[in-house]
């Protein structure tokens, strides 16, 4: 969805956009949806740079990074954005120097805001670093996949071939 920037009030343009299933393109991330997102908010513009503010509410389905067990997320997550017109540099190889003002906001194209692209994004921030399905999650067995949080394995630990004699002497 494109928020056009052409014609915007002084007061700011309100949005509200419920996705359909397959609108977004998960292929590049490592989720699902079980709700798809509801997107809410406004855009205000203060001379080029515009504001995006508002809020994104969805349910993700993820698998757990120890035991691969899909885990559910919910996300109820606001936002306070800033985007700038796109500087063409049109012919110009090369490094381009940024401004510290810079690191902090998006930029827009041809007087439109990608709602779709700020809304994937926002949501793989809002993911944690680690996604657990529980605290004490014990994963995978890494010699023959038991998950270790059902059942126990008959696997005998490998030592590492350099710590042989450190365990023959401990034997």
């Amino acid at each position: 969805m494109l928020i056009g920037l052409t014609q915007l009030p002084t007061d700011g343009l309100g949005f509200e956009h419920q996705y359909a299933v397959d609108e977004l393109d998960l292929s590049q991330h490592e989720f699902r949806f079980l709700q798809t997102p509801l997107v809410k908010g406004r855009v205000k513009a203060i001379e080029l740079e515009m504001q995006v503010k508002g809020t994104i509410a969805a349910e993700l389905e993820a698998e757990c990074d120890r035991c691969l067990t899909a885990v559910t997320l919910p996300m109820d997550k606001g936002f306070d954005l800033f985007y700038l017109p796109e500087k063409t540099q049109a012919g110009q190889g090369g490094e381009i120097e940024l401004l510290e003002r810079e690191l902090d906001v998006s930029f827009y194209r041809d007087d439109r805001i990608d709602l779709d692209e700020l809304t994937l994004e926002q949501l793989e921030l809002s993911l944690p670093l680690r996604i657990l399905c529980r605290e004490d999650c014990h994963g995978l067995c890494a010699q023959c996949g038991t998950n270790l949080n059902f059942e126990q394995c008959t696997c005998q630990p490998e030592t590492d071939p350099r710590w042989q004699a450190l365990a023959d002497l401990k034997n």
